[in-house]
Order: structure tokens, then sequence, then C-alpha cells
């Protein structure tokens, strides 16, 4: 094993990510002068409070009954009182959950399902730059990087290259400074084929899906929603659970030929408990990227030194005098080593600083595998399996492709696409049931439950703000407000 030095070029990470690629650990980078520092880097009775399907369809206000109130409709008169009152405490939280996030939840929704595409879309958006027609030999990657030098600023510097199994993939370079993210050249002819510059198409879909072009404040935006489409997704599910599984219209298929409310019932229900798994899988991996949890993964990341791969280099066992192989030959090495997978070859950062390899395949994690490889000799210095690294280096290689869809490849990829199209139509189908059966001149909003919480809800709650700040917060937030309009009502 090599010896770990902290690196001569100090990087600064935006996010720890996975690369849109699947490939790299860091998606966004900046790249700073030398002489500035990197930063380190037991559920209730299933039968309970469940209400029958011809409830289910007067759902959202008590208006026929002449409440106006905007409760939900009563439950079976055989379910207990409890299960009752619990059914409508969660209805209500999922009602004013969905009206609140519902701006924000679209946006989002609508712009991950554009970036799930990313690599298929740059394809079209930049024609003859990603991809290639293949031909029958290779050139050499000392040619290519030669025509990437002499296509950018002398001042640009090479951080790594991007080398694929699909033969009509060109192959990537990232380059600093300037603004070029990404060049590309034509394996082989050779030719500079073009760049994709730092705000492009992707990037502004990119910034707004993470900051709705707010900055901070649209970080927590977007933390606030991915944590509340959490909370809606179980709640539509418990609210789903039906007391027959075995019927089928209503509950898993929509009745089409009803009046208008039980259509609009059934497409938001049936459709939201089919993506609901996924849309949890979506907004926990989404996490990550948020502000406040994103952050703390960050400095669990640190505090474990689950990414000394990329904050600190390997020294070469070689000495500093001793020429350099070809990076034909060190990509020739990891091939040897690591057959089948696309590779990211990460330059040495300090002087007499090793080769950092990694590989990965188009399915699966970010990273399966990643060599050291001494920049002289040849000789692989370290050999790290992904099952090797500290579990927050793991769980940041699965969390790319688990959020976008990458995971099994295409399939999982249109399946996270609907998930994405249905989450833009539950909350129009969500208003506009509410907007429907509200009471003439009157909002119709769902009243507050008097009644005690089970003690497995109380705690399920508090557990989730503690592992969700932003969501706890919010939740506190949106109790005192709750009680303050309790308080003035009475006065």
């Amino acid at each position: 094993m090599g010896l770990y030095v902290e690196t001569a070029v100090p990087i600064i990470y935006d996010h720890v990510l996975v690369d849109a690629t699947g490939i790299a650990i860091f998606d966004t980078f900046r790249f700073e002068d030398r002489d500035e520092s990197a930063p380190s880097l037991s559920r209730a009775n299933p039968r309970a409070g469940r209400m029958s399907t011809a409830s289910l369809e007067q759902t959202t206000t008590a208006a026929d009954g002449g409440h106006g109130s905007g409760d939900p409709p009563p439950a079976d008169t055989k379910q207990s009182g409890i299960g009752d009152r619990l059914y409508r405490v969660v209805w209500r939280w999922h009602f004013y959950a969905g009206m609140i996030i519902t701006p924000a939840l679209i946006m989002v929704a609508a712009t991950g399902a554009l970036y799930i595409f990313k690599d298929e879309l740059e394809a079209v958006i930049y024609p003859g730059v990603t991809y290639v027609e293949p031909a029958a030999e290779r050139t050499s990657y000392e040619q290519q990087i030669a025509a990437v030098r002499a296509a950018n600023p002398a001042t640009s510097q090479i951080f790594l290259m991007q080398v694929f199994t699909n033969p009509k993939r060109a192959t990537s370079l990232a380059i600093f400074p300037g603004k070029a993210q990404y060049v590309y050249v034509d394996p082989y002819r050779g030719h500079y084929l073009g760049a994709i510059e730092k705000g492009d198409f992707f990037d502004i879909v990119l910034k707004l899906h993470r900051t709705l072009f707010l900055g901070t404040t649209g970080r927590i935006i977007i933390e606030l929603t991915t944590c509340w489409t959490i909370v809606l997704a179980v709640t539509g599910i418990y609210l789903w659970w039906p007391r027959n599984a075995k019927q089928l219209w209503g509950i898993w298929l929509p009745r089409l030929r009803q009046k208008p409310y039980v259509v609009l019932r059934d497409l938001h229900v049936v459709g939201g408990i089919y993506v609901a798994l996924v849309a949890i899988v979506i907004s926990l991996t989404g996490l990550i990227y948020t502000y406040v949890w994103g952050r703390g993964f960050q400095y669990a990341g640190q505090k474990t030194q689950a990414f000394d791969m990329f904050t600190k280099s390997m020294v070469c066992k070689s000495p500093p005098d001793a020429k350099d192989l070809s990076i034909d030959r060190i990509i020739e090495i990891a091939q040897q080593k690591m057959p089948g997978n696309n590779l990211t070859v990460w330059f040495p950062r300090i002087p007499n600083g090793v080769y950092l390899v990694t590989a990965n395949n188009d399915r699966g994690p970010g990273v399966n595998e990643m060599l050291f490889i001494d920049r002289a000799s040849g000789e692989i210095l370290e050999d790290r399996y992904n099952s090797q690294t500290k579990v927050i280096y793991r769980l940041g290689t699965w969390n790319y492709p688990l959020h976008v869809g990458s995971i099994w490849g295409l399939p999982t990829k249109l399946l996270w696409l609907v998930t994405c199209v249905i989450l833009m139509t539950l909350p129009v189908t969500g208003i506009w049931m509410w907007w429907q059966r509200r009471p003439t001149g009157r909002l119709g909003l769902p009243r507050r439950v008097d009644a005690a919480r089970p003690r497995w809800l109380v705690l399920t709650v508090t557990a989730t703000s503690i592992l969700l700040p932003a969501l706890g917060l919010s939740v506190v937030v949106l109790l005192v407000g709750e009680l303050l309009v309790a308080r003035l009502r009475k006065q």
C-alpha cells in the first residue's frame, strides 16, 4: 500500500455525490488556486380506521351531509372510534402536506424526469459530440489528449478521463480552469468533437431541481419538499390500505366509467399506490443533495475519512525523477484488472502522485472497484473493491443510480420516469378533488381532530423528525402555528 499525503491541488467540492455519469463520486466540483486550502470534505389494526370503497368515493368533505367542514367521509360504522380518528388525523396531514408542497413537487418531478435521461438527451442536444460512429481501430489515448490540449487554452489542465465500454461513446475529459466542464474526443479518429460548458441545458435543469434558482432558500424548500413527499407517500399507503385486497376496481384499477369525481379519486389513489415505493426511494436518495441532510452526510464522510481517495493523494513508490508511463499503458493495466467496465482515470494531483482509476458498468453502484497505480512503474499499489470502502462511501456510490433509476438500466429508468410523471399529476388530482367537493362559498378545509395520538405514532413522528431535521423543524412550526390559531379562535 502506498503512502497517503494531503492533496496539494485543492478541490472545493460543492456536494459529496456521485457524478452524473454514475462513475465519479463527485458530480459538481470547482477548482481553486493552489494557495488555498481544500475543505474536508407496530402498526395499528389493519382493519381499523379503513374506509369502504363506497365511502372512499365521497372523500374530502362532508359537504353532502351539510357539515361543510372539509372532514374526510365517515368511516365504516363497524370500525372502531380510535381507528376512525386516527384515519382522520393521517388524512388531514396528507391533505395539508400535499397542498403546501404542490408547486415545488411538480417542479422537482418535472426536472427529475428530464435528468433521468440526461445522457440520451445530450446526444440529441449536442449531436456528434457525446456519441460517435464506431470504426475498426481506435487512436491512442495520448493522441486524444493531444487533440484536447490543442483545442483548449494552454492553461487548461486535464483532471480526469472517462473511457466507456459502449463503442458509440466518445472519450470524455474534464478540464480546468475555463468554461468547459467536459470535452469530448472521437476515440477512433482522434478528432476533438467539442465541449459541454458550464451553464448548459442540464446545468440549468439541475440548478432548478435543487435550488429553484433561489440559492440557499431554494435548497431548503427542496429539502422540505423531499421530506414531505416521503410523508405523503407513507400516509397515502396508509389511507389506501384496503380491507379487502381482492377487490379489483377502485383498489388496483381505476374506474374510468364512473362519475368524474370517482375517476379523479381512482386516478389519484391507484396511480399513487403503484409508484409510492419508488417515490420513497427517489426521495430518500435525494436527501444527500439537500442543504441540511446533505451537510450532515458530508460531515459524516469527513469524520470517517470515507472519501480519503479524493481528499488525500497516494505517493508513488517510484522515485520522483522516474519517467511516466503513457496514459495508454495506465488504461491497459486498469482494463486487464477490471475488464468490461467503464473507467474513470483521475490524473495525479501532486508531484509523484498515483493514478486513481475507478470502474463501473451501466448497472449497479457508481463505483465497483478502484485501483491506485504507480505513474512510473505501473504497479498496482492498492486494489480496493466497493465492499472494502467505508459505509458512507458505499452509500454514495449506490445513491445516484438509485436516485435516477439507472440501477438496473433502461427498465428502471422507465419506471422512475413514470413515477415522476405520476408525481406531477397527484397534486393536480388531489387539489381538483378538494375543489369539487368543497362546500359552496367555503374552503372546506379538514378540521383538527381532538383525540389522543397512539404512542407508536408519536414515537414514529419523533424518530422521523430526528432523522430528518428539516422535516422535524417544519412539524414543530406547524404544530405551534396550529395551537396559536386554536387559541385565537377561542378568544
